[in-house]
């Protein structure tokens, strides 16, 4: 399983390199909308619905994308590549405060389960809606940070969204050979019973470390103390959104969400922590520059 998941994550490292550093703006948006139209179709197996709801959930997610990337297209938005000032006042950006909202209810209701989880899991309807904001909300908080500085810089951007997936990266790989070696105490036995704390405080350590040496490589200004503050909170988010998945696959009764990456399940499981990081990375690293 360790070297089904290695090789595949070194066949995969190019393309995410392409990806971020290769197509413009409007065509690296373009690209994202059938990665998104993969992980509503593993999604749709978490609403346990007929096929014809999934299909529909499928169809109404690529819909709200594609609403999202005609406002901005409208906006002159990947002309001018810039977020407003007050972003948090305008539509489609206030999409985004929903899904820091949302995030803040996916954990309590991690923590609460499976008591918590009635409501959830009574039909398919609300886990639709909630997938339908999350997807959608995540692929313009993507949009946004490979945004980042684009007049003055680029390749800002490329370089901010490769920072996020390092600090994910790292929580991944440090809680899995920490929490293998070393793993006692369960994070939530309810929800993921492999998990420990162990684990968790592995992944943070290597997270930090990964960080920290990435900002100072690409030059980034920030405060040590602010940084630091900042990858640990993106690690708590990202395990919110592990186990936040986990939380429906359990109740879905599947072990992966499909098994189109050998070793790794699918994209929904590799990208569950990135659903629920994007967001508040965008928020971090507008407070940070503000900071700065």
């Amino acid at each position: 399983m360790l070297k089904q998941r290695i090789i595949t994550a070194v066949l995969l490292l190019p393309l995410v390199a392409c990806l971020l550093f290769l197509p413009n703006l409007m065509i690296f948006s373009a690209i994202l909308v059938p990665v998104f139209g993969i992980l509503a179709w593993e999604w749709s197996k978490l609403i346990q619905a007929g096929s014809v709801l999934r299909a529909v959930f499928i169809i109404m997610v690529l819909a709200a994308i594609g609403s999202l990337g005609y406002q901005l297209y409208s906006n002159q938005f990947f002309e001018l590549a810039e977020i407003p000032q007050q972003w948090h006042q305008l539509y489609p950006f206030k999409l985004l405060l929903v899904a820091l909202m949302i995030w803040v209810v996916a954990a309590v209701l991690v923590i609460v389960y499976p008591k918590g989880g009635r409501v959830l899991f009574r039909g398919p309807w609300l886990r639709a809606l909630l997938g339908i904001a999350i997807l959608a909300a995540a692929w313009l908080a993507i949009v946004l940070i490979r945004s980042f500085d684009i007049a003055q810089n680029y390749y800002t951007g490329s370089w901010m969204l490769l920072l996020m997936l390092f600090i994910i990266w790292g929580a991944d790989v440090g809680a899995y050979f920490a929490g293998k070696n070393f793993g006692k105490r369960k994070l939530a036995p309810v929800v993921s019973p492999n998990k420990t704390w162990e684990g968790a405080i592995g992944g943070l350590i290597l997270a930090v470390i990964l960080g920290i040496v990435v900002s100072v490589a690409l030059g980034l200004h920030f405060k040590w103390t602010q940084l630091v503050t900042f990858v640990v909170l993106m690690v708590i988010l990202s395990v919110i959104g592990d186990l936040f998945e986990s939380m429906l696959k359990r109740k879905a009764e599947i072990k992966d969400s499909s098994n189109i990456l050998p070793g790794h399940g699918g994209l929904l499981d590799r990208l569950d922590s990135t659903l629920s990081v994007a967001p508040f990375y965008v928020a971090g690293v507008l407070w940070l520059k503000l900071l700065g």
